[in-house]
């Protein structure tokens, strides 16, 4: 488990240390003194991947606004599920939050007796951004389009890797091989980070990731076959939508912050307005075109909605496509 503090204003240089910090004990939150002691904001991925660098600079940006600190502590498993299950047994007192992904809010239907429903147990805060999914081989495989690669998947079975089970990337992949017949194996990574590594070093035959790929495409090093989203990406796109190649498959897509159930609306709307004002930030800016993360802002009610329509859309096809 890795933590990290994120300090606010002239303490900004701490952040990049990688001190070590242990939140106090969570206690009542009252609107007109919060936040009056750290926040710690849970991610459910590895360090290193886009959604945890992503994070930590909205950690920096809201603790700035905030003038408090910010704790940014990775706890990966069970595609996020893991954090959320955490975050959903803490006080709804705005001191512990969580990233929320698209993997926790389908998990839900696809893991027995999973210990949370986001429908019910969190409180939404805002969303920040969507991931742009994409499906690579390395530079040096035989396969230049998606066509080519799903031609060989019928002939042979093949791996592919994810940063967890029941993350978009990976019911889309599994939905585009029931519409085809292409037979592939999923291979799952506790971050986007160790999936793109994986297929680097050629321990997979292709990878279905949100776009921490987008480095190693940049060196050259992988291949970008076509994307799961509704438009190519501006940087990439030499690579067509699946929509364009003949797949009418958008993977949904979740980047934003929750608390637990209960949270107090004036926090909630502090709190909203702190990580909007860190979307505006330098940093954050750059690793959302590092990492390929479109910018796509909304706030609590529009958010709640969000996750209510993908859990709608996607819950009971994703627990039909894994049984």
């Amino acid at each position: 488990m890795k933590a990290n503090v994120v300090f606010y204003a002239a303490a900004n240089v701490l952040a990049l240390t990688g001190l070590l910090f242990t939140p106090a004990a969570s206690g009542a939150g009252k609107s007109d003194t919060y936040p009056d002691k750290p926040i710690q904001l849970v991610v459910g991925y590895g360090a290193g991947g886009g959604t945890d660098m992503c994070f930590r600079a909205l950690a920096q940006g809201a603790a700035e606004k905030l003038g408090q600190s910010i704790v940014v502590e990775n706890k990966p498993g069970a595609g996020s599920s893991l954090s959320i299950s955490y975050i959903a047994r803490q006080k709804p007192d705005g001191y512990t939050l969580a990233a929320l992904s698209t993997g926790a809010v389908l998990n839900q239907f696809l893991v027995k007796n999973i210990s949370y429903d986001v429908r019910k147990d969190l409180t939404p805060i805002a969303m920040m951004a969507q991931y742009q999914v994409g499906v690579l081989v390395r530079a040096d495989s035989p396969y230049h389009n998606i066509a080519d690669l799903i031609a060989a998947a019928k002939k042979k079975s093949m791996t592919y890797s994810t940063a967890g089970v029941g993350t978009p990337q990976h019911l889309a992949m599994e939905k585009l091989g029931a519409t085809t017949g292409g037979q592939w194996i999923h291979t799952p990574y506790k971050s986007g980070i160790e999936a793109s590594t994986g297929l680097v070093r050629g321990d997979v035959d292709f990878m279905t990731q949100t776009a921490e790929w987008a480095p190693y495409v940049r060196d050259k090093r992988l291949r970008l076959l076509a994307v799961f989203t509704n438009k190519r990406i501006d940087e990439f796109n030499q690579a067509p939508t699946m929509q364009e190649a003949g797949f009418d498959i958008v993977a949904p897509s979740i980047f934003g912050l929750v608390g637990p159930k209960g949270m107090d609306p004036a926090i909630v709307s502090k709190l909203d307005d702190a990580f909007h004002h860190a979307m505006s930030t330098t940093a954050f800016k750059n690793c959302a075109n590092q990492f390929g993360l479109m910018i796509d802002y909304r706030n609590a009610s529009d958010f709640a909605r969000h996750i209510d329509n993908t859990a709608v859309q996607w819950g009971p096809a994703a627990a039909e496509l894994m049984k």
